[in-house]
């Protein structure tokens, strides 16, 4: 067979183009399903430190239990400054809120539908919020821990999806890390929020070197949320305690595989802290010291400022305006505590 100058020349054009072309695949499908990303095949670090499986004492578990009008009031107001701070999420927060769905729950709001579509869109936010919540204990309710909104949505999320503990719920969990294997019969905490699927094929790039099934039953299925269309999405929060019932090795499906049941009892360190640390600070004690408990003054002081809210806004001083809103947030905390 001959070929001519044309032929050689249109050839050499395709091979380069054909990687152009495998690129441009690659885009089209990561953003019809960005869990794609995870397909890509992985070996896992032979050499990385075995993690240990236990009760995670220092991570962030509070629950709101008796105190969630009180919390919810004073983390809106914290999410007006942490915002300020955590630069990352107020950004993350702008470029998906519109994206994320309406509440289809009467105890949802869209604060929790944005958090829970945060939570499964970025990466990134997903694994600065793990870890400040793994090792948070000691940071929470300071202006050390970043993720106090966040948190709270999340956590008020899963129990508002999640009613009636008793309906509980077999998940998967897949990891490339690897964890220590001499904990049959004793009890653990993830110690993060776990996302895990109903099913052990879901998510299946996410590992095969350790791998969980998990009995929950404080777990909520946040899949309408959820910015993938995997079924079966259950978020898990930290204060749920599970015992470790068996441990296999060399299973199918994964190398590892430790299955959890639900204790059903919840193990907490922190419940109400946030509450009882902020309405003890010199600050909002200070505040109502210096209102009297006057219902009137109070109430005189929060018109002005919605007054003045309306007056930057008119005169487009919109930078002011946090701030003001931030006063009659506190003023209004201050109202709530004291009435």
């Amino acid at each position: 067979m001959t070929l001519t100058k044309g032929s050689v020349c249109g050839s050499k054009f395709l091979r380069k183009l054909l990687p152009l072309c495998g690129l441009l695949l690659v885009i089209v499908l990561l953003y019809n399903d960005p869990f794609l990303l995870l397909w890509w095949p992985q070996r896992p670090d032979q050499n990385a430190a075995v993690l240990p499986l236990d009760m995670a004492l220092d991570c962030v578990d509070d629950m709101y239990d008796g105190c969630h009008s009180k919390s919810k009031t004073l983390i809106n107001l914290y999410g007006v400054f942490e915002w300020h701070v955590n630069v990352n999420l107020s950004y993350a927060w702008a470029s998906v809120e519109r994206s994320a769905k309406k509440p289809v729950d009467k105890l949802l709001q869209d604060d929790h539908a944005t958090s829970l579509y945060i939570f499964t869109k970025l990466a990134n936010i997903r694994q600065m919020f793990n870890k400040a919540v793994r090792g948070g204990k000691h940071k929470y309710s300071t202006d050390h821990f970043r993720f106090h909104f966040l948190y709270f949505y999340l956590t008020d999320a899963i129990q508002a999806l999640n009613q009636n503990h008793s309906a509980c719920r077999t998940v998967y969990l897949r990891t490339w890390k690897r964890f220590e294997q001499d904990v049959v019969d004793t009890n653990i905490r993830f110690g993060t929020l776990i996302w895990s699927a109903s099913s052990k094929q879901s998510f299946e790039t996410n590992g095969n070197v350790s791998c969980f099934e998990i009995l929950t039953c404080f777990g909520a299925d946040i899949t309408y949320y959820s910015s993938t269309n995997q079924m079966g999405q259950v978020l898990i929060p930290t204060y749920e305690v599970f015992k470790v019932t068996e441990v296999l090795t060399n299973d199918p499906w994964c190398r590892v595989v430790y299955k959890l049941q639900s204790t059903k009892t919840p193990k907490t360190d922190q419940n109400c802290e946030l509450v009882q640390r902020l309405t003890n600070s010199p600050l909002v004690g200070g505040l109502i010291n210096w209102f009297g408990g006057n219902m009137m003054t109070m109430s005189a002081c929060a018109v002005l400022l919605i007054i003045n809210s309306f007056i930057l806004i008119h005169r487009k001083q919109k930078r002011y305006v946090a701030v003001v809103l931030g006063s009659l947030l506190m003023l209004m905390i201050i109202m709530f505590l004291l009435f």
